[in-house]
């Protein structure tokens, strides 16, 4: 995975192979699933949550989306595994490019102890999605 996304830094990687999910959905509680597309589409999935209305991610836009990954090395799974206490849940995103894919996740409370999907999330939120309503 780093091989690619060092490719799509130095302009030398396919964007159309090049893709990034967050998703923090719960059963019991909805959440959000989002993915940005290497051409800049943007899609949603808003489970029990007010939808915000998706916008395409500008090229320059997915650059630094890239160079974020690049250095929080989000290809690397860093939280162990353990049993979920009661109502816990996770956060992940999955990274695709150039035919490969990663999947890393962290648990949806330590996110902003962790500051890496939460990060992610942040950045990808304020590329694609346009700010709520009386905001």
């Amino acid at each position: 995975m780093r091989a690619c996304l060092d490719g799509l830094a130095a302009g030398r990687g396919d964007w159309r192979t090049f893709s990034l999910t967050y998703d923090d959905v719960h059963g019991l509680h909805g959440g959000l699933t989002l993915t940005i597309h290497g051409d800049g589409k943007v899609e949603q999935q808003a489970v029990r949550i007010q939808p915000r209305e998706p916008r395409d991610v500008r090229k320059r836009d997915l650059e630094e989306l890239v160079s974020l990954l690049r250095e929080l090395k989000a290809w690397e799974q860093r939280t162990p595994e353990r049993q979920a206490v009661p109502d816990e849940s996770i956060a992940s995103l999955t990274i695709r490019c150039g035919g490969g894919a990663v999947r890393i996740w962290e648990w949806y409370n330590e996110m902003a102890a962790e500051a890496r999907i939460g990060r992610v999330q942040d950045r990808m939120t304020r590329l694609a999605l346009r700010p709520a309503r009386g905001k």
